[in-house]
């Protein structure tokens, strides 16, 4: 126990943060972690309140806290046997010294993972990382559909249409707001455009084979690893359904970045292809799910010292409006 007590005295001295009142909470989490595991921890630092990165002796981790576990138990062990059966470039757990991989302290559930290098930033402005990032989003598919039937039915029902309808609601409440920011003709138009795709979607969307989608493509959660391979991370929003729906969203993320620029889009033959095999996919894709977003974020925080993120995001979004119209228009003309 002395022993123990005076590596987290060590570790104390040699984190990169300066003291804080929480600090006694920390290292009652860390000296707890000392106990837990067989990890010989040097040094730590603090990303968020509940997400650290750890060096130890075998390494760099990452100790990420939950305040609600939700489905976490079924996200591990999906985690787990989607490795066991050949997907190598996504999340790894660690167990604790108990054979489990959670850890209850201080009000939060808590997980080891291993720390992926990156080489760099991954960035959906490089042609290299979008095709990349797209091939993994593939792998991760093809795996995960293998195991699904051996999955617990833990694992949601992907019900976008329903997200996208309760986004739509809130946004049009906030629509005489945004109105006096933006054009508020481009805002009408926004607002028809959605009816217009979920109305669409509603009478040609057909299930297709399932698999386990991710459902946060955000280019935050793709890593450019040190070995060049890009990794998939972040499996908190996990859902059963059309592979497709990821692909969706994949395809919105990444047209902001190439300014909906037709040309650059075709290089992605595989989203071709999906518009021409799924006519529902080319209706999903017109709806701007990321103006509606990012405009209820900023409505909601309105009232903030700082003008938000979601500012800037919005008016690039609406300032290039026009040109997420005749995307639309050539990707129409392109797949019929």
């Amino acid at each position: 126990m002395k022993d123990q007590i005076l590596k987290v005295q060590k570790l104390m001295m040699k984190t990169d943060q300066p003291i804080f009142r929480d600090d006694f909470n920390r290292n009652r989490l860390f000296f707890r972690l000392s106990q837990e595991t067989k990890l010989t921890i040097q040094s730590y630092s603090k990303i968020k309140n509940n997400l650290f990165k750890i060096q130890a002796e075998k390494g760099l981790y990452i100790l990420k806290g939950y305040g609600e576990p939700g489905d976490l138990e079924s996200i591990i062990h999906f985690s787990q046997l989607l490795h066991k059966n050949g997907f190598h470039e996504g999340l790894m757990y660690e167990k604790f010294n108990d054979g489990q991989y959670l850890l209850l302290e201080q009000g939060f559930v808590w997980v080891l993972l291993k720390y992926i290098v990156p080489m760099r930033k991954f960035s959906y402005s490089k042609a290299e990382d979008r095709a990349d990032g797209l091939n993994t989003l593939l792998n991760f598919h093809h795996y995960s559909k293998t195991i699904l039937p051996i999955l617990p039915s833990e694992l949601p029902q992907e019900n976008t249409v329903v997200k996208w309808e309760n986004r739509l609601e809130i946004f049009e409440i906030h629509v005489p707001f945004l109105a006096k920011w933006f054009n508020p003709q481009v805002i009408g138009e926004i607002v028809y455009y959605s009816h217009f795709a979920l109305n669409g979607l509603m009478k040609e969307y057909s299930q297709t084979e399932e698999v386990v989608l991710h459902g946060d493509v955000a280019s935050h959660n793709f890593i450019r690893a040190a070995d060049n391979k890009v990794y998939l991370i972040d499996y908190d929003l996990l859902s059963v359904g059309s592979a497709e729906w990821d692909y969706v969203q994949y395809a919105s993320r990444i047209l902001p970045f190439i300014k909906w620029n037709s040309s650059l889009f075709q290089s992605h033959s595989f989203l071709i292809e999906l518009g021409k095999g799924q006519p529902w996919f080319r209706t999903a894709l017109s709806f701007p799910m990321d103006i509606l977003r990012e405009g209820n974020h900023f409505s909601h925080s309105s009232g903030d010292k700082r003008m938000p993120s979601s500012f800037a995001n919005l008016s690039y979004f609406i300032s290039t409006w026009e040109l997420r119209k005749q995307f639309l228009t050539n990707y129409n003309n392109l797949i019929q």
